[in-house]
């Protein structure tokens, strides 16, 4: 399991980068969920309301239906994956920036669904692309072996913004988070730079004319037939 970990997954270039930029944000999304209930309260100064916390658990929820129903059509606005998926990371870093500067309870329940909707969305592109970079029989390993990566990343993430929280504040810990997520960027646009085939956004249409040229066996189209 690793050497095919290793040989199908860390030695690809595409999938490698993009394995790296989980071990940046892998933690930061586990962090901002806890962090933000009691965040929240601060906000709203009842320290006792925890029908507050729950708004982040309903409001996590509701945005994982609705940005997994977002996906597609965020999907088709980039040509290619890997920028819809640097949109939606520098709109997260960015919705965390601004939640940690916030004093009204009302904004930042709004910016919590932006970060939350955006942090949804991702999942399924990115899922999507990495499946098209793995062969169907190494698929369940890779998969398992980018969890371990995104995993590892929460290790030193999570303590790291737990006692920035303690030293600055909920805030100062959300511009943290914000800074490590900026730090995938750069293995996005690496994973992009391979130019894989799994990157690029196939039309319906052109999905069609290349399962009917593989039934096919690939003999050229009749004379006059379209393209």
């Amino acid at each position: 399991m690793l050497r095919e970990s290793v040989d199908h997954g860390w030695r690809r270039p595409a999938v490698k980068w993009l394995m790296l930029e989980a071990f940046f944000t892998g933690g930061v999304g586990f962090y901002v969920f806890y962090a933000l209930q009691p965040y929240l309260l601060e906000l709203y100064g009842d320290p006792e309301a925890y029908q507050i916390a729950g708004l982040v658990a309903a409001i996590v929820a509701g945005a994982q239906i609705l940005g997994g129903l977002a996906a597609p059509w965020i999907r088709r606005l980039f040509r290619r994956r890997t920028s819809a998926l640097i949109a939606t990371t520098v709109g997260s870093a960015a919705a965390l920036v601004a939640i940690g500067g916030l004093t009204s309870f009302f904004a930042a329940i709004a910016l919590i669904v932006v970060w939350a909707l955006l942090y949804a969305a991702e999942l399924p592109i990115r899922q999507a692309y990495l499946n098209g970079l793995i062969p169907s029989q190494q698929r369940a390993t890779i998969l398992s072996f980018d969890s371990l990566v995104g995993s590892a990343g929460g290790v030193w993430s999570q303590p790291l913004l737990g006692r920035s929280a303690d030293l600055w504040g909920y805030g100062g810990s959300f511009a943290l988070s914000a800074g490590i997520t900026v730090l995938a960027l750069p293995f996005l646009a690496l994973s992009r730079r391979q130019r894989a085939p799994a990157d690029v956004r196939v039309s319906p249409r052109r999905r069609r004319a290349a399962g009917a040229a593989a039934r096919d066996g690939g003999r050229p189209a009749p004379a006059g037939a379209a393209t």
